[in-house]
């Protein structure tokens, strides 16, 4: 499954236009972390033009955009080190009730040292690219640590797709029978609410899990 990165947005002859930074390259500003009235550092820095997670430092949190979307494309680019792990969620249904932190129950774009993480080894839909623990992505290599990997994540309707390095790893369709089966393989809780997306509009949520990930260049097209 190898195409151009264009997705959806060129095959509905959308403009290619109108993007939007989630990250100004220098700060935390459009990000919360916390519930209301709360006031943690969070385990994020934004150094260099990169948004980077800081494992030991400050509390483990998501970091979740004050802006929410419905259909949208996000390009982003990332980098692990070794053995880390990652993630996008989006498309979010439910919040958790974790005294921990703010723990978003969505569909998630996989971020992962696909050669050298635990979890990416235990399952194909584990490693960079998945629809995390749902489907497998399909590209010609895995996703190595220590090097800039470019992604997009394209979601209109009831349509998925997950890019990664020009290749689109994920293209999948909610409303169908193969997302039905692909889904019901999962012992997730959670699986069928997230299949049926009942709740459109979300924020978009970066995850710290393993080690230290950097993101840059995010960016967001509303479709």
């Amino acid at each position: 499954m190898i195409a151009i990165f264009l997705g959806l947005t060129a095959a509905n002859g959308l403009a290619t236009d109108s993007w939007t930074p989630l990250f100004d390259g220098k700060s935390l500003a459009g990000w919360r972390w916390d519930k209301p009235g709360e006031s943690n550092v969070p385990s994020w820095e934004a150094r260099d033009g990169m948004l980077c997670t800081t494992p030991g430092q400050g509390k483990a949190v998501y970091l979740i955009s004050e802006r929410e979307f419905e259909d949208f494309e996000l390009r982003f680019e990332w980098r692990t080190e070794t053995g880390g792990n990652s993630g996008i969620k989006y498309r979010i249904q439910t919040w958790g009730n974790s005294d921990r932190r703010l723990e978003p129950s969505g569909l998630e774009y996989q971020i992962t040292d696909d050669v050298d993480n635990r979890d990416a080894k235990s399952a194909v839909k584990h490693t960079s690219g998945a629809i995390y623990d749902y489907v497998a992505p399909e590209k010609r290599n895995p996703a190595r640590a220590d090097v800039w990997h470019r992604a997009g994540i394209v979601v209109k309707g009831t349509k998925i797709e997950h890019w990664l390095d020009g290749e689109r790893t994920v293209a999948l369709d909610l409303a169908t029978e193969q997302a039905k089966l692909a889904f019901a393989t999962s012992k997730r809780g959670s699986r069928e609410m997230l299949r049926k997306q009942e709740q459109k509009k979300s924020p978009i949520a970066l995850q710290i899990h393993d080690g230290v990930v950097c993101f840059r260049e995010l960016k967001v097209k509303p479709l």
